[in-house]
């Protein structure tokens, strides 16, 4: 399966996002209290394998209104980097990141500025899974950390999501995950992009297909 897509099936998938992040605003998910007991378990998960240190750089990409970095409880410097980020503006950004907008492709930081990244359901929603991993270790210091969750499949199911994938793109239907992973897949991505896996492992209070990667930069 392909692991990247062409613009146009991206920009749909794009339109597809801030529609969601609308009705997201609207209901006021972001403050509700299992959003705070999900994000508090992923990160206990995080601190058992890859503590966070005081003082770390941190960049949560694609995180729209929902960034791990408000569930934190160490004192860090946070950054974000979203491809709506400004119209996600007009719905309030978390106080605790700096913004920015750019696409996972061409991040706006210079070569080993961060000692770890958040990649949190994300990598679906690229246009190129490869490039954007390979860009991600490029910001990386060297050891920084990789925290990536994304949705995998297995066996009979992962090959008939291809082919759903497959024919959207085929008819042009908006799809918000224009790409689809096994588990196998992006453990080759990471190594083949400058990293060394960590660990991976169910991402704790989700759907049993989403799993949570932990990898350092070599």
């Amino acid at each position: 399966m392909s692991t990247h897509v062409n613009r146009k099936v991206w920009k749909r998938a794009q339109s597809g996002h801030l529609e969601g992040w609308a009705e997201y605003a609207r209901r006021r998910v972001a403050g509700a209290p299992e959003r705070r007991e999900l994000w508090a378990g992923i990160l206990a998960e995080v601190e058992k394998r890859a503590p966070i240190r005081p003082g770390e750089k941190i960049l949560d990409i694609g995180c729209g209104l929902d960034t791990a970095l408000d569930f934190v409880e160490t004192e860090v410097s946070g950054f974000t980097v979203d491809t709506l980020a400004a119209e996600l503006a007009a719905f309030g950004l978390s106080a605790r990141a700096a913004h920015a907008a750019g696409e996972l492709e061409h991040l706006p930081y210079r070569d080993a500025a961060l000692d770890r990244v958040l990649l949190m359901n994300v990598l679906d929603h690229v246009r190129d899974a490869g490039s954007g991993l390979r860009e991600t270790a490029r910001v990386l210091r060297g050891g920084g950390t990789l925290v990536l969750s994304v949705d995998t499949y297995a066996g009979r199911r992962y090959q008939t999501k291809r082919l759903h994938k497959w024919w959207a793109r085929a008819r042009r239907a908006q799809t918000k995950h224009p790409l689809i992973f096994s588990k196998g897949s992006v453990e080759r991505l990471l190594l083949g992009s400058g990293f060394r896996e960590l660990d991976s492992l169910h991402v704790p209070g989700t759907k049993a297909r989403r799993t949570l990667f932990l990898a350092h930069k070599c």
